[in-house]
């Protein structure tokens, strides 16, 4: 029987460190199966979801933690992941605008109000090209349930970029 495991590792980046922890997975017969993965400052952040056979299990969390080779810290959690979903519809938000404390927790406390799951956020501070300026840049993918309409998140998305003064898209996925 397989098990699934959730894997959040955090250290100093190098060259290497994928392989390392591949290596590491195909030793204890695992399967990788998605990841999430960046480079941040300097350090190396990752989240990813292998599928372990159970026997192999406790080995496998030993081996990447004592491997001295990584150096990184290690976090475990055993998923519950099943394929079968509810109805939901899935967006992507686009982002762009002068940066200013308090975006994210502006915009997520919308998508919290009407119950959106986020999936992925991507943040980033850039210059704008002519003027310079830093320009906050967000990209959001998120499902929420059917009975939300897209109407709906674009009105409230719509009065939040009106009052940060920012530019924001909501894209249905497949439209």
């Amino acid at each position: 029987m397989k098990k699934s495991m959730v894997i959040s590792v955090l250290g100093n980046d190098s060259p290497g460190l994928v392989k390392s922890l591949s290596k590491i997975i195909v030793a204890h017969n695992g399967d990788w199966i998605e990841s999430r993965m960046a480079s941040l400052a300097g350090k190396f952040a990752g989240i990813l979801r292998v599928d372990l056979p159970a026997e192999q299990l406790a080995d496998f969390q030993a081996a990447l933690q004592n491997s001295q080779g990584l150096g990184l810290s290690v976090i475990f959690e055993e998923s519950s992941h099943t394929d079968s979903k509810p109805a939901e519809n899935q967006f992507e938000i686009e982002l762009i605008g002068q940066d200013q404390p308090g975006i994210v927790h502006r915009i997520s406390s919308i998508l919290a109000q009407i119950h959106a799951n986020v999936d992925e956020l991507h943040t980033e501070v850039i210059e704008a090209s002519m003027s310079g300026e830093k320009l906050f840049k967000a990209n959001i993918k998120m499902h929420i349930a059917t009975d939300v309409k897209a109407d709906e998140i674009r009105t409230l998305l719509e009065e939040l970029a009106n009052e940060l003064i920012v530019d924001i898209e909501l894209v249905e996925a497949g439209a």
